[in-house]
């Protein structure tokens, strides 16, 4: 079912078990009060991924809750003057360039997850870096910011197609991202190995940045069942045909070609056209 997002997105989702697998590890929610697009793809074996995803998404959305809630004028207002000139700001944007309370709002969320799965993971006397756990990717658009954000921890992602082609958003946090980053010198590593995930440590630290959209843009978001079995090639294809009318179409053709493709993980999807 396609969802309004303020007055400026329009976004469908799904989630598919996969060809193999018997059980859905992954979560996603469409959040059409707050303005959240999320996607979380838990680990951990029976039971205990699809509890650490559920668990993510819930902690994540009750986060924001309480920081709108408690958000002063002021605070609101900052968020809305750190923008600049009408909105625009650097793609690039970090957390570190852009001191915006809506940023803020996202880490403070993302950090809350994290310490849920942990100690959850702690009460079973998991060491650190054990423990069930899960990716988490998102997109935020409250109403009192002009720029959407794009926040992930791990390796499921965000993508953005324009009249430019399709660009990935986020950067996998896994030791074959690092390999590439590093020259791609000597054997590749694993793709499934993941240098950060919600849960099994301590601390996280959570990749947050603005992401300009325009009238006609769209968005994906989705786990790695997705991006393992499909071809960028045939992402950018498909994304290339969504509009405002046909969301929930080409969510289940991404779903279709992931399982077409093998459909060996769980595949979640979320797609998202901004018409303003």
């Amino acid at each position: 079912m396609t969802l309004t997002i303020g007055d400026r997105l329009l976004a469908a989702g799904n989630t598919d078990v996969g060809c193999v697998r018997t059980l859905n590890e992954d979560n996603y929610f469409v959040d059409d009060k707050l303005g959240l697009l999320i996607i979380a793809d838990g680990m951990g074996g029976h039971s205990a991924g699809e509890v650490a995803s559920a668990q993510v998404i819930a902690s994540v959305r009750e986060s924001l809750k309480k920081s709108i809630k408690s958000a002063s004028k002021e605070t609101i207002l900052a968020a809305q003057q750190s923008m600049g000139d009408g909105g625009n700001v650097d793609d690039e944007a970090t957390l570190d360039d852009i001191p915006n309370p809506v940023v803020a709002m996202l880490r403070d969320a993302s950090n809350a997850a994290n310490t849920a799965i942990n100690n959850i993971n702690r009460e079973h006397q998991h060491g650190e870096g054990t423990g069930m756990g899960s990716t988490l990717v998102g997109l935020w658009l409250p109403s009192f910011s002009e720029v959407p954000v794009a926040f992930h921890v791990g390796d499921s992602r965000l993508y953005h197609y324009s009249k430019n082609g399709l660009t990935q958003v986020t950067q996998d946090h896994s030791m074959y991202q690092r390999w590439v980053n590093l020259g791609s010198k000597g054997p590749a590593p694993a793709q499934n190995i993941l240098l950060q995930a919600v849960g099994p440590s301590e601390h996280i630290t959570p990749d947050i940045n603005f992401k300009e959209m325009e009238k006609g843009d769209v968005v994906l978001l989705c786990s790695d069942g997705l991006t393992g079995m499909v071809s960028t090639k045939a992402i950018e294809k498909v994304l290339a045909t969504a509009n405002e009318y046909n969301l929930d179409s080409v969510v289940d053709l991404l779903i279709e070609l992931a399982r077409n493709g093998g459909g060996k993980d769980n595949i979640s999807v979320i797609v998202g056209c901004f018409v303003k």
